[in-house]
C-alpha cells in the first residue's frame, strides 16, 4: 500500500512538473492556458508586432509635436514653465500608479532601493526638471534651450572626472571641447538680438535711432537664464552619475527596469511638493490658460489648455517611442535618430515660430550635434573597459 501511495505521489509530482513545463513552454510560444467551462483553451499573449518604422514615427512625430505644442503655450505665456511642468508631472504619475500596485490589490509594492536613495534621486530630478522649464521666463528660446540640453556630456565629463572617479579618452575630451565651442557660439548668436536693442548713450550718432530702454534689462534676464541652463546641465550630469551608482548598489535587490520604474514613480510623488511650493505661480498660469482664446466656435476649448493637453499626450508618445527604439535597434541607430530629431526640432522652431537664427547658430548646431554623435562613438579607455568586464 505504501508503494502504491508512494507511486501515486510520484505520479502526481511528475504530473505537476510536466504541467509547469508545459505552461512555461506555452508562455514562451506566446500562449497561456486559461479556464474554460469546456476545458482548457489557449489565449494569445503575444503583443501586436510593431512595424520597423513605428518607433521612428513615435520619436519624430511625438517629440517634435511636443516641442511645437509647448512653444505655442510659451508664446502666449512665457511664465508658464511651471504650469507645463506640473501638468506633465501629474500626467506621468497617474500613468505609473497602476504599475506600482500589487496584483489584485490597492497596495503599493515595497521599494527595492533604500528610501534615502529615493530622496536623493527625487531632489535632483525635481530640481533639474523644474529649473529646466522655469528658464523660459528669462528670455530663453526653444532653439537655445534644445541646444543646451543636447550637450549634457560637458558637465557629465567634468563632474565624472572630479567627483565620480571617471576616466575619459583623449578623443572624448576633444569631442567635449568641440561641443563647448558650439555652445559658446550659440550663446553669442542668441545674445545678438538683445545687444541690438541695448541703448548706447555714448556711441549714438546725432539723429541715429537709439535702442530700447528695456534692452539692458532683457539682456540681464537672458544672462540669468543662461546661468540657470548651466545649473540644469550640472543637475542632469549629477543625476546621471548618481543613477549609475544606485543601479550598481541595488542590482541584487531588483532588475534595472524595476529600479528605474520605482525611481520614476517616487520622483513624481515628490514633485507634488514642488507643485505646492509653486502653487501661486502655477495657478496664475492656469487662470491665464483657462481665459485664453477658444480654438473656434465649433470647439469652444481654450487654446492654451488644448496645447497643454496635446503636449502631454505627444510627450508620452515620445518617451515610449524612445524606449521602443532602444529595444529594437542598435545604440548607433538610436544615437543618430535622437540627434537628427533634436536638430530638426531646432530648425522647426526657428522656421515655424520665427525665432532668431544667425550663421553662428548654424555653426553651433553642426558642432554640437556632430560632437555629441562623435562622443557616443568614442571607445572607452582600456581601464574602464577592464573594470566593466571584471564587474
Amino acid at each position: 500500500r505504501s508503494r502504491i501511495d508512494g507511486s501515486g505521489d510520484c505520479s502526481r509530482s511528475r504530473a505537476r512538473v510536466l504541467s509547469v513545463a508545459w505552461v512555461a513552454a506555452a508562455r514562451r510560444r506566446g500562449t497561456v492556458m486559461v479556464a474554460s467551462v469546456n476545458g482548457p483553451m489557449f489565449a494569445s499573449m503575444e503583443k501586436p508586432h510593431l512595424g520597423p518604422i513605428t518607433p521612428f514615427v513615435m520619436v519624430f512625430g511625438g517629440c517634435m509635436s511636443s516641442i511645437v505644442f509647448m512653444e505655442y503655450v510659451l508664446k502666449g505665456d512665457p511664465n508658464a514653465g511651471n504650469f507645463i511642468n506640473a501638468t506633465e508631472f501629474v500626467f506621468v504619475l497617474l500613468q505609473s500608479i497602476p504599475g506600482r500596485l500589487d496584483p489584485g490589490s490597492w497596495r503599493i509594492r515595497p521599494l527595492c532601493a533604500s528610501r534615502m536613495s529615493h530622496v536623493q534621486h527625487a531632489v535632483l530630478w525635481v530640481a533639474m526638471s523644474t529649473l529646466a522649464n522655469y528658464v523660459f521666463a528669462y528670455n530663453i528660446s526653444i532653439p537655445i534651450h534644445t541646444l543646451f540640453r543636447s550637450c549634457n556630456v560637458i558637465a557629465s565629463l567634468v563632474l565624472g572626472f572630479f567627483f565620480f572617479g571617471g576616466r575619459y579618452s583623449f578623443r572624448q575630451v576633444v569631442c567635449v571641447v568641440i561641443i563647448t565651442v558650439g555652445i559658446f557660439l550659440a550663446s553669442v548668436g542668441d545674445m545678438q538680438k538683445f545687444l541690438a536693442s541695448v541703448t548706447c548713450m555714448d556711441c549714438a550718432q546725432p539723429g541715429a535711432p537709439t535702442g530700447s530702454s528695456d534692452g539692458g534689462a532683457e539682456l540681464h534676464k537672458w544672462y540669468i537664464g543662461i546661468a540657470m541652463l548651466v545649473c540644469v546641465q550640472c543637475f542632469q550630469a549629477t543625476l546621471g552619475h548618481t543613477q549609475a551608482v544606485f543601479y550598481r548598489r541595488f542590482q541584487d535587490k531588483g532588475t534595472r527596469d524595476q529600479l528605474a520604474d520605482e525611481y520614476l514613480f517616487t520622483s513624481h510623488v515628490v514633485s507634488l511638493l514642488m507643485i505646492l511650493a509653486l502653487w501661486e505661480d502655477i495657478s496664475s498660469s492656469a487662470r491665464l490658460a483657462f481665459s485664453s482664446e477658444v480654438l473656434c466656435s465649433a470647439v469652444p476649448i481654450p487654446r492654451r489648455l488644448l496645447w497643454m493637453a496635446l503636449n502631454n499626450l505627444t510627450q508620452l508618445a515620445c518617451i515610449k517611442g524612445v524606449f521602443r527604439l532602444s529595444a529594437n535597434y542598435s545604440p548607433l541607430t538610436v544615437n543618430i535618430t535622437l540627434s537628427v530629431r533634436k536638430f530638426l526640432s531646432v530648425v522647426l522652431s526657428a522656421v515655424w515660430f520665427g525665432n532668431p537664427w544667425t550663421y553662428l547658430h548654424s555653426i553651433a548646431t553642426v558642432l554640437i550635434f556632430g560632437g555629441v554623435f562623435a562622443y557616443s562613438r568614442c571607445p572607452a579607455p582600456a581601464k574602464i573597459e577592464a573594470e566593466k568586464k571584471a564587474a
